[in-house]
Protein backbone atom coordinates (compact mmCIF):
# COMPACT_ATOMS: atom_id res chain seq x y z
CA UNK A 1 0.00 0.00 0.00
CA UNK A 2 1.36 3.29 -1.22
CA UNK A 3 1.55 5.91 1.53
CA UNK A 4 0.83 9.52 0.61
CA UNK A 5 1.39 12.43 2.57
CA UNK A 6 -1.44 15.03 1.91
CA UNK A 7 -0.03 18.66 1.56
CA UNK A 8 -2.74 21.00 1.28
CA UNK A 9 -3.92 25.12 3.20
CA UNK A 10 -5.18 24.38 7.03
CA UNK A 11 -5.13 28.37 7.53
CA UNK A 12 -7.79 30.45 6.40
CA UNK A 13 -11.12 29.49 5.65
CA UNK A 14 -9.99 26.83 8.48
CA UNK A 15 -13.35 24.60 7.39
CA UNK A 16 -13.25 24.55 3.40
CA UNK A 17 -9.38 23.36 3.66
CA UNK A 18 -10.18 20.39 6.04
CA UNK A 19 -12.75 19.47 3.72
CA UNK A 20 -10.43 20.12 1.05
CA UNK A 21 -8.12 17.75 3.23
CA UNK A 22 -10.53 15.20 3.94
CA UNK A 23 -11.23 14.52 0.36
CA UNK A 24 -7.68 14.19 -0.77
CA UNK A 25 -7.51 11.78 2.18
CA UNK A 26 -10.69 9.93 0.42
CA UNK A 27 -9.07 9.72 -2.87
CA UNK A 28 -6.58 8.16 -1.88
CA UNK A 29 -7.86 5.34 0.03
CA UNK A 30 -10.20 4.83 -2.80
CA UNK A 31 -6.93 4.06 -4.79
CA UNK A 32 -5.55 1.59 -2.47
CA UNK A 33 -3.44 4.27 -0.63
CA UNK A 34 -2.56 5.11 3.06
CA UNK A 35 -2.77 8.83 3.44
CA UNK A 36 -1.13 11.12 5.94
CA UNK A 37 -2.68 14.48 6.45
CA UNK A 38 -0.51 15.77 9.18
CA UNK A 39 -2.44 19.04 9.44
CA UNK A 40 -5.37 16.97 10.80
CA UNK A 41 -3.28 15.18 13.23
CA UNK A 42 -1.49 17.81 14.92
CA UNK A 43 -4.24 20.86 15.00
CA UNK A 44 -5.78 18.56 17.28
CA UNK A 45 -3.66 19.17 19.88
CA UNK A 46 -1.43 21.73 19.07
CA UNK A 47 -2.74 25.39 18.03
CA UNK A 48 -1.79 26.26 14.47
CA UNK A 49 -2.38 30.09 15.55
CA UNK A 50 0.93 30.31 17.83
CA UNK A 51 3.80 30.64 15.45
CA UNK A 52 5.45 28.36 17.84
CA UNK A 53 2.61 25.60 17.96
CA UNK A 54 2.61 25.73 14.19
CA UNK A 55 6.48 25.09 13.53
CA UNK A 56 6.08 22.31 15.80
CA UNK A 57 3.44 20.66 13.87
CA UNK A 58 5.40 21.06 10.34
CA UNK A 59 8.32 19.79 11.72
CA UNK A 60 6.62 16.81 12.94
CA UNK A 61 4.91 16.10 9.39
CA UNK A 62 8.25 16.71 7.61
CA UNK A 63 9.55 14.10 9.78
CA UNK A 64 6.91 11.44 8.85
CA UNK A 65 7.44 12.47 5.26
CA UNK A 66 10.55 10.48 5.06
CA UNK A 67 8.53 7.51 4.51
CA UNK A 68 5.86 8.34 2.35
CA UNK A 69 6.24 7.11 -0.73
CA UNK A 70 4.76 10.51 -2.71
CA UNK A 71 3.63 13.90 -1.83
CA UNK A 72 -0.18 15.27 -3.25
CA UNK A 73 -0.47 18.75 -3.04
CA UNK A 74 -3.46 20.55 -3.99
CA UNK A 75 -2.77 23.37 -5.56
CA UNK A 76 -6.02 24.49 -6.94
CA UNK A 77 -6.51 27.24 -4.03
CA UNK A 78 -3.26 28.07 -4.37
CA UNK A 79 0.37 27.19 -2.46
CA UNK A 80 0.45 28.82 1.01
CA UNK A 81 4.28 29.27 2.84
CA UNK A 82 3.65 26.00 4.19
CA UNK A 83 2.85 23.92 1.64
CA UNK A 84 5.86 25.12 0.02
CA UNK A 85 7.91 24.39 2.67
CA UNK A 86 6.50 20.59 2.76
CA UNK A 87 7.30 20.43 -1.04
CA UNK A 88 10.44 21.69 -1.06
CA UNK A 89 11.50 19.03 1.59
CA UNK A 90 9.79 16.47 -0.52
CA UNK A 91 12.19 17.43 -3.66
CA UNK A 92 15.24 17.48 -1.28
CA UNK A 93 14.32 14.04 -0.28
CA UNK A 94 13.50 12.88 -3.77
CA UNK A 95 9.91 12.30 -3.36
CA UNK A 96 7.61 12.63 -5.90
CA UNK A 97 5.42 15.34 -5.76
CA UNK A 98 1.82 15.08 -7.28
CA UNK A 99 -0.14 18.20 -7.85
CA UNK A 100 -3.69 18.19 -7.59
CA UNK A 101 -5.36 21.20 -9.31
CA UNK A 102 -9.28 19.76 -8.79
CA UNK A 103 -10.77 16.67 -7.66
Amino acid sequence: MKKIFICSRYAGDVTRNVTVAERLCRKAVEQGCAPFAPHFLFTRFLDDEKASEREIGISCGLIFMKTCDEVWAYIGDGVSSGMRREMDHALRLGKAVVEIEEF
